[in-house]
C-alpha cells in the first residue's frame, strides 16, 4: 500500500496494465506527488495505467485539472475510472476529463466517448528535459519555447508569478510585448493573467475576442493595439515554500478565437509541466544551496582548527582554551570568527616572525 498525503493508492496487476485504486482524498496539495508516482507507473507497465477512483471520496478542482493535463500527455497509457454521478465524477467532467465507469473497459484500452487524442506527442521529451533543468529560469523558458510548438495558435506566450509579499512579475516570455502586456495588468490590477494566477482564481480564463471584451478595459485596448486578439491563461500551482504561491501560463493570439478547445487542453497540460517544473527546480536549488551552505562549514571548520592548532602551539593552551581565546577576541574586534581564524592562518608566517 503506498500513501500520498490523504490519498491511498493500491497497486494490482492485471492483463500487463497496472490498476491502482485510490480511496480517501486527493487536493492540490498531494497532487504532484500522485502525478510522479503515475510517471514512474506509466514508465513501468508496458499496457498502461488504470487509476480507479470509484472509492475515492474527494477531489478538488485544481486536482482534477492537474491529473487531466497528466493523462491527456499520456498517449492513451492513463485511463480513469469513476463512479457515475459521484461528486468525483462531475469533478471530472468540469476539468473536461474523460473517464470510464467500467474497469474492464479502462484496463482494454477502449476510449469512452468524447475523449479526446493527446495534444502533443512530445511531451515525454519536453518532461525529460524539464528534469534535467536545476533552476526555476531555465525550466519556465523551455516551459514557454515548447509552448510556441505545441499551440499552433499562439503567437505570443509568457509566465505570470505571483511572489510570496503579493506582487506579480513575468519571469520569461516569447517577445517584449507579450511582457508589455502582462505589465499592463499588473498596473492595472485586473486582467486574465492576474485571475488566473491568484489560488483562489477559477483556474483558467479565455477571452475569444479582446476587442468585444470589457472585463479589462486597459488590458484589452493595449491589447488590440498590439495586434492581439484572444487570450488563454491558465494557473500553475507552485510547490509550497519556494517563494511562489501562483501563477498562470498565458498564451496570446492575434486571431479571435484563434485558440480553441484543443488549445485550451494542451495550455493546460503545458501549465501541469510548468508547475512539477518549479517545484523540482526548487528542490534542485535547495540542494544546490545546502551542498553549498555544507562546504563552507565544512570549509570553517578547517580553518578553525587551524586557529586553533596556530594557538595551541603558540601559547601552550588547550583545544578548548584557543577556541574561547578566538571567540572572545573576535568578539572584542566585532570580526565573525570564521574571518579572524582565516586571517591567523593565513598570516602565520608573519606571525612566527
Amino acid at each position: 500500500m503506498h500513501t500520498v498525503d490523504e490519498l491511498d493508492v493500491e497497486p494490482v496487476a492485471l492483463r500487463e496494465t497496472l490498476v491502482l485504486r485510490a480511496e480517501g482524498s486527493l487536493d492540490a496539495a498531494a497532487t504532484a506527488g500522485v502525478v510522479q508516482s503515475l510517471h514512474a507507473a506509466v514508465a513501468a507497465s508496458p499496457g498502461g495505467v488504470v487509476l480507479d477512483a470509484r472509492d475515492l471520496d474527494l477531489l478538488s478542482a485544481r486536482a482534477a485539472r492537474t491529473l487531466a493535463a497528466f493523462v491527456l500527455g499520456g498517449g492513451g497509457r492513463v485511463r480513469l475510472v469513476a463512479r457515475p454521478a459521484s461528486a468525483v465524477a462531475r469533478v471530472l467532467d468540469l476539468a473536461g476529463m474523460a473517464w470510464f465507469d467500467d474497469l474492464e473497459a479502462a484496463v482494454a484500452g477502449r476510449r469512452p466517448a468524447g475523449e479526446l487524442e493527446p495534444a502533443f506527442a512530445g511531451f515525454e521529451t519536453l518532461t525529460r528535459t524539464l528534469l534535467g533543468d536545476t533552476t526555476v529560469a531555465d525550466a519556465l523558458r523551455h516551459i514557454v519555447d515548447a509552448a510556441v510548438h505545441v499551440v499552433a495558435g499562439a503567437d505570443l506566450v509568457s509566465i505570470t508569478l505571483l511572489a510570496a509579499d503579493g506582487s506579480f512579475f513575468t519571469p520569461v516570455e516569447t517577445t517584449p510585448v507579450a511582457n508589455v502586456l502582462d505589465q499592463v495588468q499588473y498596473r492595472s490590477g485586473q486582467g486574465p493573467c492576474l485571475s488566473a494566477a491568484l489560488p483562489s482564481g477559477p483556474g483558467y480564463v479565455i477571452s475569444e475576442d479582446l476587442r468585444d471584451d470589457d472585463r479589462w478595459p486597459s488590458f484589452a485596448t493595449a491589447a488590440t493595439g498590439h495586434g492581439l486578439r484572444s487570450i488563454i491563461s491558465t494557473a500553475l500551482q507552485p510547490a509550497d515554500g519556494g517563494g511562489v504561491v501562483g501563477g498562470a501560463l498565458n498564451l496570446y493570439s492575434r486571431e479571435p478565437g484563434g485558440l480553441d478547445v484543443a488549445d485550451r487542453h494542451s495550455a493546460l497540460l503545458l501549465a501541469t509541466h510548468a508547475s512539477l517544473a518549479i517545484a523540482h527546480a526548487q528542490t534542485a536549488e535547495l540542494a544546490a544551496l545546502e551542498r553549498l551552505n555544507l562546504r563552507r562549514a565544512v570549509s570553517s571548520r578547517d580553518v578553525i582548527g587551524q586557529a586553533k592548532g596556530i594557538l595551541m602551539q603558540r601559547q601552550g593552551i588547550t583545544a578548548e582554551a584557543a577556541f574561547d581565546l578566538l571567540r572572545k577576541t573576535s568578539q572584542d574586534l566585532n570580526v565573525k570568527l570564521v574571518d579572524l581564524a582565516k586571517t591567523l592562518a593565513d598570516r602565520r608566517s608573519e606571525i612566527d616572525r
